[in-house]
């Protein structure tokens, strides 16, 4: 009895020898092939018994989550946090030479104008963190920079798309959350539009409530109102997305930038560990640090800090952007053999050097970078989905290395995207929507082969 126990326990140790070394080689820094593993210690998938056996507490008990509804119970103030130009917010009063054109077109080309700086951002920028978060918004979009400029601390910039009558609601609902969020102080506002629809401040009358003299700070129910009474969805206007991209990030104060969407909160003091990493050393080209993006569940608090996230992973709450829609575009190489088995390391560092070569050409990471990198395709649009796919292409063959980050994240805040079902299927995608994702990917084609006679050939950065 004896012998059989000794043989049984000598086959079980035999069964688990390969995890327990593969587990000791990740903790001493196992480095799979085309990845560099950079520092820190490794756990298990189920971390301490303490944290994985239960859901936070704050995460699980938290009311849903949506925009500004830390500010519904707020008052608008007397004063305006926000330094207005162009005599906004009560009127609309530019010469012709301050209308410029966007980055890719030269200063007055293109279809589309910009107005810029029709909120300037604070004057003290020095005192912030040097990097810029650079976002993008359509007008119904627009409340939602609240919840950025509270968690973000460095200086922002906002583009909005502004076509017609979208102006007077934009800027309402910025006016609105200029009286109410004192971080507003930090944000800078540049105006977009298609020259043949000009913007108009008379309000849609979808925001004539934004007027009432008892409306408080939240404005969540206001942007699912407006939301397809726009002059944008009214006339079917086409989203210049990398534009307003280009114009936010050429305009940002900093020559570090963050390019982000609107939906994409970042981890607390992102900004501030992220320049205690760099110890103010000047910007390097070619070199971009990759913040992971994760998605969680629309009843939950987004997570602060990758405790949070961790717990929220582990008990099925959260998985990484676009799991279910598009597993290629936000899988960074290392997430599972890496990035989720660290725990917590309580500041930003670096963890994997990698760059975004096949078979990882797919890869449409989130970075912050600087001003230099390559402008986005202005050409493409936000209908026509794989918008920053040239520029992805464009640096694999600059031959970026892309520094992924731990201790730093965004999570996309709605909630997690699931393709949609009709009676068990698929809705089929309607011809419109075909005739862009077509335009794109013409432009696509036209851009790569004009940067594959621009820069040396790597069979690797495939298209």
């Amino acid at each position: 009895m004896r012998r059989w126990r000794r043989y049984a326990g000598l086959g079980l140790c035999a069964c688990w020898l390969p995890l327990a070394i593969r587990l000791l080689l990740l903790g001493r820094g196992y480095v799979e092939p085309s990845l560099a593993l950079i520092n820190g210690p490794a756990i298990g998938r189920d971390g301490d018994s303490a944290t994985g056996a239960r859901v936070d507490r704050r995460l699980a008990q938290s009311t849903p989550a949506f925009v500004g509804a830390y500010m519904a119970e707020r008052q608008p103030a007397n004063v305006s946090y926000c330094r207005w130009q162009y005599e906004l917010p009560e009127s609309l009063v530019y010469l012709d030479y301050q209308l410029i054109g966007s980055p890719e077109a030269g200063p007055t080309g293109g279809p589309n104008g910009v107005l810029p700086f029709a909120i300037r951002g604070s004057q003290n920028a020095a005192d912030l963190p040097p990097v810029t978060l650079c976002s993008h918004a359509t007008a119904d979009q627009v409340y939602s920079i609240v919840e950025l400029a509270k968690r973000w601390e460095g200086p922002l910039s906002l583009s909005v798309f502004v076509p017609g009558h979208d102006l007077g609601l934009a800027v309402r609902l910025l006016d609105l959350a200029c009286h109410c969020e004192p971080a507003m102080s930090k944000v800078s506002v540049h105006f977009i539009f298609p020259r043949n629809e000009p913007p108009s401040l008379e309000a849609p009358p979808s925001a004539a409530d934004l007027a009432s003299p008892d409306r408080s700070c939240g404005a969540a129910d206001l942007q699912r109102k407006t939301a397809n009474s726009t002059d944008r969805h009214r006339l079917g206007l086409l989203y210049p997305i990398n534009v307003a991209r280009n114009v936010a990030r050429s305009l940002a104060p900093t020559q570090r930038v963050l390019v982000s969407d609107i939906e994409l909160l970042p981890s607390e003091h992102l900004a501030s560990q992220f320049a205690a990493m760099l110890k103010g050393r000047t910007p390097k080209r070619a070199i971009a640090f990759v913040l992971p993006v994760f998605e969680i569940e629309a009843r939950l608090a987004p997570p602060a800090n990758k405790k949070q996230l961790l717990v929220a992973l582990r008990t099925g709450n959260a998985v990484y952007f676009h799991r279910f829609l598009c597993p290629h575009c936000q899988r960074f190489p290392g997430i599972e053999t890496r990035w989720i088995l660290r725990p917590d390391p309580g500041k930003v560092r670096p963890l994997i050097i990698t760059r975004r070569e096949y078979p990882n050409n797919r890869w449409e990471p989130i970075f912050i970078g600087t001003k230099h990198d390559p402008f986005y395709a202005e050409d493409m649009t936000w209908e026509g989905r794989q918008d920053k796919m040239t520029q992805m292409f464009e640096m694999c063959l600059m031959n970026y290395r892309l520094i992924i980050l731990d201790g730093a994240f965004l999570v996309h805040t709605p909630g997690i995207k699931r393709k949609p079902f009709v009676d068990g299927q698929q809705p089929r995608v309607d011809e419109r929507q075909r005739a862009h994702e077509r335009r794109n990917a013409r432009i696509y084609q036209r851009i790569t082969r004009r940067l594959l006679k621009r820069y040396p050939v790597n069979n690797r950065c495939k298209s």
